[in-house]
Protein backbone atom coordinates (compact mmCIF):
# COMPACT_ATOMS: atom_id res chain seq x y z
CA UNK A 1 0.00 0.00 0.00
CA UNK A 2 2.92 2.12 0.20
CA UNK A 3 2.65 3.34 -3.55
CA UNK A 4 -0.44 4.89 -3.15
CA UNK A 5 0.59 7.10 0.49
CA UNK A 6 1.84 10.53 -1.14
CA UNK A 7 2.10 12.77 1.99
CA UNK A 8 2.98 16.43 1.05
CA UNK A 9 5.40 17.97 3.79
CA UNK A 10 5.09 21.29 4.79
CA UNK A 11 7.86 22.76 6.94
CA UNK A 12 9.39 26.71 7.41
CA UNK A 13 12.13 26.35 4.77
CA UNK A 14 14.03 23.91 2.86
CA UNK A 15 17.32 22.55 3.89
CA UNK A 16 20.24 23.01 4.41
CA UNK A 17 21.49 23.56 7.14
CA UNK A 18 20.40 21.15 8.65
CA UNK A 19 19.38 21.89 11.97
CA UNK A 20 16.19 21.52 14.52
CA UNK A 21 13.13 21.01 12.39
CA UNK A 22 14.85 21.14 8.89
CA UNK A 23 17.17 18.66 10.20
CA UNK A 24 14.01 16.09 11.11
CA UNK A 25 12.23 16.95 8.19
CA UNK A 26 14.86 16.03 5.90
CA UNK A 27 15.84 12.75 7.86
CA UNK A 28 12.09 11.66 7.75
CA UNK A 29 11.54 12.16 3.87
CA UNK A 30 15.19 10.46 3.61
CA UNK A 31 13.99 7.32 6.01
CA UNK A 32 10.59 7.11 3.62
CA UNK A 33 12.11 6.39 0.87
CA UNK A 34 12.01 4.45 -1.78
CA UNK A 35 8.93 2.84 -0.69
CA UNK A 36 7.10 6.51 -0.18
CA UNK A 37 8.09 9.71 -1.72
CA UNK A 38 7.47 12.67 0.19
CA UNK A 39 7.79 15.98 -1.34
CA UNK A 40 8.17 18.88 0.57
CA UNK A 41 7.31 22.21 0.25
CA UNK A 42 8.44 25.31 2.21
CA UNK A 43 10.05 29.24 1.70
CA UNK A 44 13.90 29.62 0.89
CA UNK A 45 16.35 28.98 2.76
CA UNK A 46 18.19 31.94 5.31
CA UNK A 47 21.66 31.12 3.84
CA UNK A 48 21.67 28.21 1.75
CA UNK A 49 22.69 28.06 -2.01
CA UNK A 50 19.95 26.04 -2.73
CA UNK A 51 20.92 25.17 -6.81
CA UNK A 52 23.96 23.34 -5.35
CA UNK A 53 22.43 21.35 -2.71
CA UNK A 54 20.59 18.03 -4.45
CA UNK A 55 17.54 16.10 -2.31
CA UNK A 56 16.96 12.83 -2.54
CA UNK A 57 12.74 13.58 -2.55
CA UNK A 58 10.52 16.52 -4.40
CA UNK A 59 11.11 20.13 -3.48
CA UNK A 60 9.06 22.82 -4.02
CA UNK A 61 10.50 25.92 -2.86
CA UNK A 62 8.43 29.22 -2.25
CA UNK A 63 10.14 32.50 -2.39
CA UNK A 64 10.85 33.94 1.43
CA UNK A 65 9.84 37.93 1.83
CA UNK A 66 11.77 38.29 4.80
CA UNK A 67 10.70 37.35 8.81
CA UNK A 68 7.99 38.70 11.26
CA UNK A 69 7.93 37.13 14.34
CA UNK A 70 10.50 34.70 13.92
CA UNK A 71 8.11 33.43 11.01
CA UNK A 72 9.36 33.22 7.27
CA UNK A 73 6.84 35.21 5.34
CA UNK A 74 6.40 32.45 2.00
CA UNK A 75 2.35 32.91 1.28
CA UNK A 76 3.53 30.82 -1.66
CA UNK A 77 3.26 28.18 0.58
CA UNK A 78 -0.84 27.83 0.57
CA UNK A 79 -0.80 27.92 -3.79
CA UNK A 80 1.63 24.95 -3.98
CA UNK A 81 -0.62 23.18 -0.99
CA UNK A 82 -3.40 23.54 -3.08
CA UNK A 83 -2.06 23.05 -6.63
CA UNK A 84 -0.44 19.75 -4.94
CA UNK A 85 -3.52 18.52 -3.38
CA UNK A 86 -6.55 19.07 -5.51
CA UNK A 87 -4.35 17.78 -8.41
CA UNK A 88 -3.82 14.42 -6.50
CA UNK A 89 -0.05 14.76 -6.95
CA UNK A 90 -0.21 14.23 -3.36
CA UNK A 91 -2.95 12.68 -1.40
CA UNK A 92 -1.92 13.62 2.44
CA UNK A 93 -0.62 16.72 4.22
CA UNK A 94 1.90 16.76 6.85
CA UNK A 95 2.63 20.18 8.48
CA UNK A 96 5.03 20.91 10.92
CA UNK A 97 4.34 22.95 13.97
CA UNK A 98 4.54 25.70 14.83
CA UNK A 99 4.61 27.14 11.80
CA UNK A 100 1.65 29.63 10.67
CA UNK A 101 1.84 28.76 7.24
CA UNK A 102 1.03 24.82 7.98
CA UNK A 103 -1.71 25.79 9.89
CA UNK A 104 -3.54 28.26 7.23
CA UNK A 105 -2.56 25.42 4.27
CA UNK A 106 -4.79 23.15 6.65
CA UNK A 107 -7.35 25.33 6.49
CA UNK A 108 -7.54 26.72 2.93
CA UNK A 109 -5.88 23.89 1.24
CA UNK A 110 -6.36 20.65 2.85
CA UNK A 111 -9.85 19.62 0.52
CA UNK A 112 -10.44 15.95 2.39
CA UNK A 113 -7.14 14.76 2.68
CA UNK A 114 -6.08 13.68 5.51
CA UNK A 115 -3.84 15.79 7.80
CA UNK A 116 -1.27 15.02 10.62
CA UNK A 117 0.65 17.91 12.16
CA UNK A 118 4.32 17.16 14.27
CA UNK A 119 3.96 19.07 16.88
CA UNK A 120 7.68 20.50 17.51
CA UNK A 121 7.08 22.94 20.23
CA UNK A 122 4.91 25.11 21.61
CA UNK A 123 5.16 28.79 20.28
CA UNK A 124 6.78 30.29 23.00
CA UNK A 125 7.92 33.90 22.56
CA UNK A 126 5.29 35.71 20.85
CA UNK A 127 2.57 35.59 23.83
CA UNK A 128 1.01 39.13 22.34
CA UNK A 129 0.96 37.66 18.60
CA UNK A 130 -0.50 34.61 20.25
CA UNK A 131 -3.63 36.26 21.42
CA UNK A 132 -4.48 37.23 18.40
CA UNK A 133 -3.18 34.01 16.38
CA UNK A 134 -4.57 31.21 18.79
CA UNK A 135 -7.95 31.11 17.14
CA UNK A 136 -5.86 30.28 13.82
CA UNK A 137 -3.82 27.16 15.53
CA UNK A 138 -7.15 25.77 17.26
CA UNK A 139 -9.11 25.75 14.19
CA UNK A 140 -6.04 23.81 12.84
CA UNK A 141 -5.55 21.60 15.57
CA UNK A 142 -9.08 20.80 15.36
CA UNK A 143 -9.10 19.90 11.13
CA UNK A 144 -5.99 17.28 12.12
CA UNK A 145 -6.60 13.76 12.37
CA UNK A 146 -3.19 12.70 14.24
CA UNK A 147 -0.95 15.12 16.03
CA UNK A 148 3.14 13.67 16.73
CA UNK A 149 4.64 13.92 19.48
CA UNK A 150 8.72 12.74 19.74
CA UNK A 151 8.29 12.13 23.55
CA UNK A 152 5.43 11.38 26.09
CA UNK A 153 6.87 15.02 27.80
CA UNK A 154 5.86 17.14 24.43
CA UNK A 155 2.43 16.48 25.28
CA UNK A 156 2.19 16.58 28.57
CA UNK A 157 4.43 19.96 28.88
CA UNK A 158 2.58 21.54 26.19
CA UNK A 159 0.07 24.45 27.25
CA UNK A 160 -0.94 24.73 23.71
CA UNK A 161 -1.79 20.92 22.98
CA UNK A 162 -4.31 21.07 26.04
CA UNK A 163 -6.63 23.88 25.50
CA UNK A 164 -8.83 21.72 24.15
CA UNK A 165 -9.68 17.80 24.52
CA UNK A 166 -6.97 16.69 21.21
CA UNK A 167 -5.63 12.88 23.51
CA UNK A 168 -7.65 10.75 20.89
CA UNK A 169 -5.79 12.65 18.08
CA UNK A 170 -2.07 12.50 20.07
CA UNK A 171 0.38 10.14 18.26
CA UNK A 172 4.03 9.01 19.89
CA UNK A 173 6.61 8.80 16.75
CA UNK A 174 9.84 9.19 18.56
CA UNK A 175 12.25 11.25 16.78
CA UNK A 176 15.06 9.34 14.38
CA UNK A 177 18.79 9.78 14.47
CA UNK A 178 20.68 8.53 11.66
CA UNK A 179 23.43 7.18 13.73
CA UNK A 180 25.38 6.01 10.43
CA UNK A 181 26.54 9.27 10.31
CA UNK A 182 27.73 9.91 13.96
CA UNK A 183 30.28 6.95 13.44
CA UNK A 184 34.21 7.99 13.75
CA UNK A 185 35.11 7.14 10.59
CA UNK A 186 33.09 10.15 9.30
CA UNK A 187 35.25 12.70 11.18
CA UNK A 188 37.23 15.11 9.67
CA UNK A 189 40.82 14.48 10.76
CA UNK A 190 41.61 18.01 10.34
CA UNK A 191 38.94 19.26 12.64
CA UNK A 192 40.32 16.63 15.04
CA UNK A 193 43.83 17.78 15.04
CA UNK A 194 42.70 21.48 15.41
CA UNK A 195 40.86 20.67 18.14
CA UNK A 196 43.34 18.54 19.97
CA UNK A 197 45.72 21.90 19.44
CA UNK A 198 43.19 24.43 20.70
CA UNK A 199 42.05 22.03 23.69
CA UNK A 200 45.92 21.80 24.62
CA UNK A 201 45.31 18.74 26.87
CA UNK A 202 42.55 20.31 28.54
CA UNK A 203 39.24 19.16 29.25
CA UNK A 204 36.98 20.25 25.77
CA UNK A 205 33.05 21.37 26.44
CA UNK A 206 30.92 21.71 23.27
CA UNK A 207 27.33 23.11 22.20
CA UNK A 208 25.82 23.28 19.21
CA UNK A 209 23.00 25.90 18.03
CA UNK A 210 21.76 28.96 16.23
CA UNK A 211 23.07 32.13 18.66
CA UNK A 212 19.39 32.74 19.95
CA UNK A 213 17.93 33.77 23.00
CA UNK A 214 16.39 30.98 24.34
CA UNK A 215 19.20 28.35 23.44
CA UNK A 216 20.76 30.23 27.02
CA UNK A 217 24.44 30.87 25.53
CA UNK A 218 24.95 34.49 27.51
CA UNK A 219 24.66 31.67 30.73
CA UNK A 220 26.99 29.29 29.43
CA UNK A 221 29.56 31.80 29.22
CA UNK A 222 28.98 33.21 31.93
CA UNK A 223 29.76 30.01 33.58
CA UNK A 224 32.74 29.34 31.79
CA UNK A 225 34.27 32.26 33.67
CA UNK A 226 33.56 30.78 37.04
CA UNK A 227 34.25 27.25 36.32
CA UNK A 228 37.39 26.20 38.76
CA UNK A 229 38.61 23.78 35.81
CA UNK A 230 40.45 24.69 32.65
CA UNK A 231 37.82 24.20 30.57
CA UNK A 232 37.99 24.99 27.15
CA UNK A 233 34.58 25.69 24.52
CA UNK A 234 33.80 25.42 21.02
CA UNK A 235 30.91 26.58 20.06
CA UNK A 236 28.76 25.39 17.01
CA UNK A 237 26.54 27.06 15.01
CA UNK A 238 26.28 30.82 14.15
CA UNK A 239 22.78 33.76 14.74
CA UNK A 240 22.01 37.03 15.23
CA UNK A 241 23.49 36.84 18.54
CA UNK A 242 27.04 35.53 17.87
CA UNK A 243 28.59 39.06 17.83
CA UNK A 244 27.29 39.65 21.09
CA UNK A 245 28.44 36.77 22.45
CA UNK A 246 32.03 36.54 20.90
CA UNK A 247 32.07 40.31 22.90
CA UNK A 248 31.00 38.75 26.37
CA UNK A 249 33.96 36.24 25.27
CA UNK A 250 36.11 38.94 25.24
CA UNK A 251 34.88 41.53 28.34
CA UNK A 252 34.76 38.24 30.67
CA UNK A 253 39.12 37.73 29.49
CA UNK A 254 37.82 34.03 28.26
CA UNK A 255 38.00 34.65 24.80
CA UNK A 256 41.42 32.10 24.81
CA UNK A 257 39.06 29.00 26.02
CA UNK A 258 36.28 30.07 23.38
CA UNK A 259 36.46 28.85 20.28
CA UNK A 260 33.73 30.10 17.63
CA UNK A 261 33.51 27.66 14.62
CA UNK A 262 30.42 28.90 12.72
CA UNK A 263 28.60 26.77 10.47
CA UNK A 264 30.26 24.04 9.72
CA UNK A 265 30.33 20.67 7.54
CA UNK A 266 28.94 17.43 8.48
CA UNK A 267 32.48 15.96 8.97
CA UNK A 268 33.49 18.91 11.19
CA UNK A 269 30.45 18.38 13.39
CA UNK A 270 31.15 14.79 13.92
CA UNK A 271 34.40 15.27 14.80
CA UNK A 272 32.94 17.87 17.52
CA UNK A 273 30.95 14.92 18.91
CA UNK A 274 33.51 12.69 19.49
CA UNK A 275 36.55 15.28 20.47
CA UNK A 276 34.42 16.78 23.56
CA UNK A 277 34.33 15.85 26.55
CA UNK A 278 31.18 16.82 27.67
CA UNK A 279 27.89 18.53 25.93
CA UNK A 280 25.71 21.36 26.92
CA UNK A 281 22.69 21.96 25.94
CA UNK A 282 22.13 25.66 28.30
CA UNK A 283 18.67 26.43 26.83
CA UNK A 284 16.33 28.11 29.08
CA UNK A 285 13.30 28.34 27.68
CA UNK A 286 10.85 25.45 26.27
CA UNK A 287 11.01 26.85 22.51
CA UNK A 288 13.24 23.92 22.66
CA UNK A 289 11.93 21.05 22.90
CA UNK A 290 14.30 18.27 22.44
CA UNK A 291 17.65 18.81 21.31
CA UNK A 292 18.79 16.66 18.20
CA UNK A 293 22.37 18.23 18.83
CA UNK A 294 22.00 16.65 22.20
CA UNK A 295 20.91 13.28 21.33
CA UNK A 296 23.74 13.32 18.50
CA UNK A 297 26.61 13.97 21.04
CA UNK A 298 24.94 10.85 23.47
CA UNK A 299 25.16 8.72 20.76
CA UNK A 300 28.98 9.42 20.71
CA UNK A 301 29.34 8.42 24.15
CA UNK A 302 29.11 11.75 25.77
CA UNK A 303 27.51 12.86 28.63
CA UNK A 304 25.19 16.16 28.48
CA UNK A 305 24.39 19.33 30.78
CA UNK A 306 21.33 20.75 30.21
CA UNK A 307 18.30 22.68 31.85
CA UNK A 308 15.37 21.12 33.66
CA UNK A 309 12.85 22.36 30.80
CA UNK A 310 9.94 19.97 31.93
CA UNK A 311 10.01 18.83 28.14
CA UNK A 312 11.62 16.43 25.48
CA UNK A 313 14.87 18.07 26.32
CA UNK A 314 14.55 16.09 29.95
CA UNK A 315 12.85 13.21 28.73
CA UNK A 316 15.68 12.70 26.18
CA UNK A 317 18.40 13.81 28.68
CA UNK A 318 17.44 11.72 31.62
CA UNK A 319 19.21 13.50 34.84
CA UNK A 320 21.71 11.23 36.79
CA UNK A 321 21.31 8.67 34.33
CA UNK A 322 22.80 10.14 30.77
CA UNK A 323 23.99 13.39 32.75
CA UNK A 324 23.33 16.20 34.91
CA UNK A 325 20.12 18.38 35.14
CA UNK A 326 20.41 22.59 36.37
CA UNK A 327 17.35 25.13 36.84
CA UNK A 328 17.70 27.74 33.62
CA UNK A 329 19.91 30.83 34.33
CA UNK A 330 21.47 29.38 37.47
CA UNK A 331 24.77 30.40 36.41
CA UNK A 332 26.47 28.74 39.53
CA UNK A 333 24.87 25.56 39.47
CA UNK A 334 25.71 25.36 35.45
CA UNK A 335 29.10 25.91 36.18
CA UNK A 336 29.18 22.82 39.42
CA UNK A 337 27.56 20.76 36.89
CA UNK A 338 30.37 21.71 34.05
CA UNK A 339 33.36 20.85 36.66
CA UNK A 340 32.03 17.99 38.00
CA UNK A 341 31.97 15.92 35.06
CA UNK A 342 35.17 17.38 33.69
CA UNK A 343 37.00 16.15 37.54
CA UNK A 344 35.20 12.84 37.53
CA UNK A 345 36.29 10.70 34.66
CA UNK A 346 34.85 7.52 36.51
CA UNK A 347 31.28 9.82 36.03
CA UNK A 348 31.88 11.39 32.78
CA UNK A 349 32.45 7.74 30.83
CA UNK A 350 29.90 5.90 33.38
CA UNK A 351 27.00 8.43 32.03
CA UNK A 352 28.62 8.40 28.75
CA UNK A 353 27.69 5.40 27.82
CA UNK A 354 24.50 5.42 29.40
CA UNK A 355 23.87 8.01 27.06
CA UNK A 356 24.64 6.09 24.06
CA UNK A 357 22.23 2.97 25.24
CA UNK A 358 19.38 5.00 25.79
CA UNK A 359 19.47 7.29 22.78
CA UNK A 360 20.25 4.34 20.10
CA UNK A 361 17.49 2.32 22.08
CA UNK A 362 15.32 5.51 21.46
CA UNK A 363 15.48 7.01 18.89
CA UNK A 364 16.49 4.87 16.01
CA UNK A 365 15.60 6.10 12.31
CA UNK A 366 13.19 2.02 11.63
CA UNK A 367 11.53 2.97 14.99
CA UNK A 368 10.75 6.57 13.63
CA UNK A 369 9.95 5.40 9.45
CA UNK A 370 7.81 2.34 10.86
CA UNK A 371 5.51 4.87 13.34
CA UNK A 372 5.28 6.94 10.59
CA UNK A 373 4.15 4.33 7.79
CA UNK A 374 1.67 2.55 10.19
CA UNK A 375 -0.27 6.05 10.90
CA UNK A 376 -0.54 7.01 7.48
CA UNK A 377 -1.85 3.43 6.81
CA UNK A 378 -4.43 4.05 9.00
CA UNK A 379 -5.67 7.47 7.67
CA UNK A 380 -5.32 6.01 3.87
Amino acid sequence: MSEDIRPLHVGKFVPPPYAGVEAHVDTLLRALLPQIRGTLVAGESETANLDAVQHPYRVLTARSFGKFASATMSPGVLSLVRKELSSQRCNLLHIHAPNPWGDAAILTGAGNAPVVMTWHSDIVRQKQLLKFYRPIQLQALKRADRIVVFTPKHYESSEQLHQIDLASKIVHVPIGIDFSLLEKGNASLTTLKRLDEFASGRPLLLTVGRHVYYKGYEHLLSAMATLQTDTVLVMVGAGPLTDVLKRQAVESGIDHRVLFLGEVDHPTLVAAFHRCDVFCLPSIAPSEAFGIASAEAMACGKPTVVCELNNGVNYLNQAGTTGLTVAPCDVPALADAIDTLMLNDNLRLSLGRAANDWVRAQFSIQAMRDGTVQMYCQLL
